[in-house]
This record gives structure tokens, C-alpha cells and sequence, in this order.
């Protein structure tokens, strides 16, 4: 349920494969509504007790999410870790058993991690020590992009300005899935107008027709020299493709007088494709 317009309180339920005395579900219900709301779309994980074994170690925790519908989750890569920050453990879990949570729920789970999952000595681990226990995320990355050169700069470059280039867009650094990304790598100041060279980068899956790019320019000292919306037609870029672009900045628009462009950089000004 919603408990203000930006933070929402979940519902503790509890999984029909692991049965727990009603004793236990009164800890657990109560150690949830201690719990802190969690913003929309959200999945946290919270420790409630952690305890030596045989085995390893068992970590038992609260997972809760504030999705609008049902959660069911396949794999989860957990790391425990003491409060000072070390890490103490490290484990993939499979969590076919775990089940599905309704929208906005919570559920506790034991995870048992093995000796050959710690990373500190068993030794240095203590009964219901305190600890925090979180999820490792794994970003997507889209990585070798392919540079796409139009007639225009194939003829425009020198056979060595277009290796320059190819050698630029392989050496930027990867970019996250479901991106658009700019790079400036040249700039020309005449007496009226500036001109930037920038490579856009389309890490969608899809191809894209940018109709208007609008980009702010900064000068050495970090301040917005000019923000400007490019009209640049139908330019397609398409997945994982680099393609140029060349922008023109009018001197009579910039909003500071006598920017220093020893250094410079460029933004793209956020916006929905």
C-alpha cells in the first residue's frame, strides 16, 4: 500500500515450502515494520540474523520490493558483509523454492553459505554478530561499437583521420544498455562561431532516428557556455553503431562572455526518445 506519494510499505508474507512456528513469523513481522519505506520499483534485501553451521554460515534475511506487480526472481548473487564493510561472504542462489511475491510484499529466506563461499576465515565469523547482507547487480554493457561513416565524412576525412577516429570510438569506454552517448574529439573556434566534432554512440537494441539533439557546451572553468537543441533531420544511428556529427555553436547565443576554451565538454541535455 502507498504510505505517501513517493515511498511505499510492503506486505510480509511467507513462503508455503518453508514452514515456520508462529513464534518465529512474529519476529519476522516485527523486525519488517521496523523496516524504512522503500521508494517506487525498488528490491532491498535486509539481515535479520546471521548464524554459524557445520556447513558455513546461515544468513537470514528480509527480501521486499516495491514493484507495481507480481516479482518472481530466478537468480540472486548475495554478499554478506560485517559493519565495518568487509566482505564475508559471496554466493550465486538459485530461488526456484523462494517463490512469487505479490506486488509491494516481503519474505523472509534463509541462505546458507558454504565454507568454500567465505571469504575470511570461519574463525573470524561470530554468532548473531551484526551485519549487513546486500545484492551484487550486474550491469549490461554494450561494448564494439561499429563506426558508420556517410559519404560526406568518407570524402571529408583523410584515410589517417579515419583510422584516428576507428582507434577513438575502440578505446571509449563501454557503455550501459539502453543508452545514447555523445563524445566530443574535436573543437574549432572562429571569429563568429564554434564548431564541436562529436561521435554519437547508440547502445539500444533498436535503431534510432534522432530528429533534435540538444547539447550545452562547458568551458575550462566548468560553467555552461551555450545550451543549444540541434535540428538535425532524420539521423539514423543504428544499434551498437558510432556515427559523427558535426555542430556549429553561434557565439551571439552563448550565455558567458569570454569562456576559456583551453579545455572544454560537452552534454547532452536529457531527454525522452
Amino acid at each position: 500500500m502507498t504510505n505517501s506519494p513517493n515511498t511505499y510499505k510492503t506486505e510480509i508474507s511467507f513462503s508455503d515450502d518453508w514452514e515456520i512456528p508462529a513464534q518465529e513469523k512474529y519476529i519476522f513481522q516485527y523486525f519488517h515494520q521496523q523496516l524504512e519505506d522503500l521508494v517506487a520499483n525498488q528490491l532491498h534485501i535486509h539481515g535479520v540474523k546471521l548464524y554459524k553451521v557445520e556447513a558455513g554460515i546461515i544468513a537470514t534475511a528480509i527480501i521486499r520490493h516495491s514493484l507495481p506487480k507480481k516479482l518472481r526472481l530466478d537468480q540472486v548473487v548475495l554478499i554478506v558483509r560485517d559493519k565495518e564493510g568487509r566482505e564475508l561472504a559471496k554466493k550465486q542462489f538459485e530461488m526456484e523454492l523462494f517463490g512469487e511475491l505479490e506486488a509491494c510484499t516481503a519474505r523472509p529466506w534463509n541462505f546458507l553459505f558454504e565454507m568454500e563461499d567465505l571469504l575470511v576465515p570461519y574463525e573470524e565469523i561470530t554468532n548473531e554478530m551484526d551485519f549487513d547482507i546486500v545484492f551484487e547487480y550486474y550491469e549490461k554493457v554494450v561494448t564494439n561499437f561499429e563506426l558508420y561513416l556517410d559519404e560526406n565524412w568518407l570524402n571529408g576525412l583523410s584515410e589517417d583521420q579515419q583510422e584516428y577516429v576507428k582507434s577513438l570510438v575502440a578505446s571509449l569506454e563501454p557503455l550501459k544498455e539502453n543508452e545514447l552517448s555523445i563524445v566530443g574529439f574535436h573543437f574549432h573556434e572562429m571569429e563568429n562561431v564554434v564548431q564541436v566534432y562529436i561521435i554519437i554512440r547508440n547502445s539500444y537494441a533498436d535503431t534510432l532516428t534522432i530528429e533534435n539533439l540538444p547539447i550545452q557546451l562547458f568551458d575550462a572553468a566548468g560553467d555552461i557556455v551555450c545550451k543549444l537543441g540541434f535540428p538535425i533531420g532524420q539521423f539514423e544511428i543504428e544499434s551498437k553503431q558510432a556515427r559523427p556529427i558535426n555542430l556549429s555553436f553561434p557565439k551571439e547565443v552563448f550565455l558567458k562572455e569570454n569562456p576559456d576554451f583551453s579545455s572544454w565538454m560537452i552534454e547532452m541535455i536529457p531527454q525522452t526518445l
